[in-house]
């Protein structure tokens, strides 16, 4: 059961996100010049994406892969990361020899949810693809089908996995299709407490006499570690690689994170960052986090979810007929339509599309719905708010029966009357004339013998 919830949810999520998301095209380069080959920016609260640059272009996944391991198990143990026991298999050994590791060793058995902590913390290869390895039965190619399987319905559109931790090339993902992949993932409680942990202990185990700490390549969620990237806002997290190392062909960085301050929430996806984007001058670049630190920096100083409306004052008005109280009527949006705006939001940021009567007639009731106003931001909708009466409108008795008087005698029911009257009397007429013909000739006729 709890199976089948969370692959409903994967579907409503990407077709929630699918059908809700619009783009407001902010530019931050007034700020910052994002060198990143592609980004991803979204407001979760509003699903206002905030930046976007290339984000459907394909970019190799590298370590962001876990991600599609880690959403695979949650998925299908969640319930079971603490009672479920892995044991490192010989058989993936040769495969993660030499790449970045959590220091699993074969033999050793850990919970579910310490090797997840591995796979994600120090980017752990041998914990992602031995994980992988035995909860599918020794069936990799098996493992790989469901991610790929789940990833769709998650609704990625570019996104192909070939192993379980990142290691082959093959494994592409996009800057748009990692942001749903941890969207998705953000449902899971696990998740967020494990991808927005700086550092966990490992326990003790056959080969290791004692417990061991492992660290998050995140360095933005330490202050002590961190350095200038540490963001205060940010909360979680993962990257493909720990850092830019050119002497070893490594040049850029990727990231997907999310960040929460004062009330807002955002992901944060950033594919390619090239090194020499990051000018903070550490011996280990970390570009990504350089770049999604200034992207962090930009949105919290320059957006805030604010209210498009006020209920207070009055949108419009509409003329009234049938009342001597007044010629008008004023409307009021019946919510202030929360959303993400510039904080230097002003009314020349959003525009009105009203859907009103040419007339509303008496009587009316304070709180009545007589219409609605539809808010634009660059170009799309970002919500529909019904317009209220602001106060009762009486009707006049002696205007509403001229009225109806002027409506019976100009209506179509009276233009009916009077045209089948005409012609009933134009056919009486013609009757008429024909019977005095003919009563006329036959005297005629009697007089004449």
């Amino acid at each position: 059961m709890k199976r089948f919830f969370a692959l409903l949810i994967a579907t409503l999520l990407a077709v929630t996100v699918a059908s809700s998301a619009f783009a407001v095209g902010y530019d931050p380069s007034t700020t910052y010049n994002v060198q990143a080959e592609s980004a991803y920016v979204v407001n979760t609260d509003t699903n206002v994406i905030i930046y976007e640059k290339n984000s459907d272009a394909p970019v190799k996944a590298g370590g962001l892969t876990k991600l599609m391991t880690m959403a695979l198990i949650l998925t299908h143990y969640e319930d079971d990361l603490d009672t479920m026991q892995i044991t490192m298999p010989s058989a993936v050994s040769d495969y993660v020899f030499k790449t970045t590791y959590a220091d699993v060793r074969t033999g050793e058995t850990y919970t579910l949810r310490q090797m997840m902590y591995g796979m994600m913390l120090p980017n752990g290869n041998d914990a992602a693809q031995g994980t992988a390895y035995v909860l599918s039965g020794n069936d990799l190619s098996g493992w790989y089908s469901q991610m790929n399987a789940l990833s769709k319905k998650i609704g990625t559109k570019n996104s192909v996995w070939t192993d379980a931790c990142g290691i082959d090339s093959g494994n592409t993902t996009t800057a748009k299709d990692m942001y749903l992949i941890l969207r998705y993932l953000m449902q899971f409680d696990a998740f967020v407490e494990i991808a927005g942990s700086y550092q966990f202990q490992m326990p003790a185990n056959t080969k290791h006499a004692n417990p061991f700490w492992i660290s998050n390549t995140n360095k933005m969620l330490s202050k002590s570690d961190g350095g200038k990237y540490y963001r205060s806002a940010m909360k979680g997290g993962k990257t493909d690689v720990s850092g830019a190392y050119p002497d070893k062909g490594i040049n850029t960085q990727s990231m997907v994170s999310w960040a929460n301050k004062d009330g807002a929430s955002y992901i944060f996806s950033v594919m390619n960052s090239p090194v020499g984007c990051d000018d903070y001058g550490y011996s280990t670049p970390r570009p990504a986090l350089y770049e999604t630190g200034k992207l962090i920096d930009w949105v919290f100083d320059n957006f805030a979810i604010q209210a498009a409306l006020d209920t207070t004052l009055p949108i419009c008005e509409v003329p009234v007929a049938y009342s001597t109280e007044t010629d008008s009527l004023k409307l009021y949006p019946a919510d202030d339509l929360k959303t993400i705006l510039p904080s230097t939001n002003d009314s020349t940021v959003t525009q009105k599309v009203f859907n009103l009567p040419e007339t509303v007639y008496a009587p009316v009731n304070q709180g009545d719905v007589v219409g609605t106003v539809t808010l634009m931001l660059a170009g799309e909708p970002i919500g529909t708010v019904e317009l209220i009466a602001g106060q009762d409108v009486h009707r006049n008795t002696v205007l509403y029966t001229i009225a109806q008087l002027e409506n019976f005698f100009t209506g179509t029911y009276f233009k009916v009357v009077l045209v089948l009257s005409l012609i009933c009397v134009a056919v009486y007429l013609v009757f008429f004339a024909k019977a005095a013909y003919q009563n006329n000739r036959s005297n005629h006729v009697y007089r004449h013998h």
